[in-house]
């Protein structure tokens, strides 16, 4: 009997031992063995290069570079590194000012003109040829570069500015406060890199103005294997100082920044605060002529040079507005002294006119920040038809009838003038 109930035990033993080695085998284990994790495929390389790497003003730039087969290049950004401007937006909706000084003073984005858009349409995806978008964004002045980003999906290749800017500033404006220039009351900043992207390219536009000087339809070359060329034709009025190139085929495809340098040479000079280059010849010659003039009118000659400057040479309104004012002192003293030489001048009528203009002057640069080039060029061109208007209503024979009394006026008072300018000689 005990052998029996010992054997029992024994074979009862030995099958629990094997069941528990049978079921701790790896293929019955519960436990997950780790698997090798896989690594992350590579997103496929683009390359960019340029012919060569220091360019100015007016040449061509020659953009080659490669893709995998079967994909094409679609945009290419074309962005000034170094030169930065300051640029203001006003958003009239909800009176909020936005002001950074991190804007690229150039920036464009060279788009395939054969490229077909793809626009999502409440979950429908609609292709149109961006050649259609094009035409109709720059058909329309009240165009608005968030849309046609969207619209055109050239958003993937606005690369480069989120990345410059640190922070865009905000002021909470009102009517009233824009009448008299002041910026409003201080908001937080934009620091966040989306917000950043949507507001860079408001500020943008309010830079750069019309469409075409932001995008650029261009044929853009690639062949079966991979390889492709484009050219792009930097402007005159270029800034100095590093560019960057980056091709672009979709939002994950892209190629590293190809860098080269703009120079400004002689006789071309560049202003930092407008953020382009100019033919320093032009402005002098067209300065001495007006300054000719405007005196003889008994201006400055601001008024005129400033106008010219902008419709020649493309410099935002607020600075040929900022920058005509100090070249006037020049103008205006040289004025002065002859004027009072030949004994022409009212003081009392000058200073006492000239205290409110200061106030004026103090009222106007701050508002100039606010008024868009559209607006800047209405209000010049009334107020100079206003006076075009006058001066010729004078030239009216009406006009010169009635002026005979103050004709006399004025010869009487060039009698004077002369005479107490020679007893003043005769005494000394």
């Amino acid at each position: 009997m005990m052998y029996w109930q010992r054997l029992k035990f024994n074979f009862l033993l030995s099958f629990f031992v094997l069941v528990f080695l049978f079921f701790s085998t790896p293929c019955f284990s519960q436990e997950k063995q780790a698997e090798p994790q896989a690594k992350p495929a590579e997103p496929p390389k683009v390359e960019v290069k340029l012919d060569k790497d220091k360019y100015k003003g007016g040449d061509t730039i020659q953009i080659t570079g490669k893709v995998p087969p079967g994909m094409k290049v679609n945009f290419i950004e074309i962005t000034s590194t170094e030169a930065k401007v300051q640029v203001g937006r006003l958003d009239r909706k909800d009176f909020k000012f936005y002001l950074s000084t991190e804007i690229p003073a150039f920036y464009t984005i060279i788009i395939n003109e054969n490229y077909v858009a793809k626009i999502d349409k409440n979950g429908t995806i609609e292709e149109k040829p961006v050649k259609e978008i094009y035409a109709k964004y720059k058909a329309d002045k009240k165009w608005r570069i968030g849309e046609f980003l969207k619209e055109s999906n050239a958003d993937i290749a606005f690369i480069t500015p989120p990345k410059m800017i640190s922070e865009i500033k905000v002021w909470k404006s009102s009517i009233v406060r824009s009448i008299v220039g002041s910026r409003g009351e201080p908001q937080p900043s934009i620091t966040d890199k989306k917000e950043i992207k949507k507001e860079a390219a408001r500020l943008l536009q309010a830079r750069m103005r019309s469409l075409s000087n932001l995008f650029v339809l261009g044929k853009i070359t690639t062949n079966e294997d991979g390889t492709f060329t484009a050219t792009f034709k930097l402007p005159e009025n270029a800034p100095k100082g590093a560019f960057s190139v980056i091709a672009v085929v979709d939002k994950d495809v892209k190629s590293e920044p190809a860098k080269f340098t703009c120079e400004v040479s002689f006789p071309k000079f560049y202003f930092p605060v407008a953020g382009t280059s100019v033919n320093i010849f032009g402005p002098f010659i067209l300065a001495l002529a007006i300054c000719t003039f405007g005196v003889l009118m008994g201006a400055g000659g601001g008024f005129i040079l400033n106008p010219l400057l902008i419709l020649i040479y493309h410099m935002p309104h607020q600075v040929v507005a900022g920058s005509v004012m100090p070249s006037v002192l020049f103008s205006q003293a040289s004025g002065i002294y002859n004027y009072s030489k030949i004994g022409f001048i009212s003081w009392k009528l000058g200073i006492g006119v000239g205290i409110f203009m200061a106030l004026g002057g103090f009222i106007g640069p701050l508002l100039n920040q606010f008024v868009t080039l559209d607006e800047y060029k209405f209000v010049f061109g009334i107020v100079l038809l206003i006076l075009a208007a006058l001066m010729l209503w004078q030239t009216t024979p009406g006009y010169i009838e009635k002026s005979k009394k103050e004709k006399a006026i004025l010869e009487e008072f060039k009698r004077r003038a002369a005479a107490a300018k020679a007893q003043k000689e005769q005494k000394s």
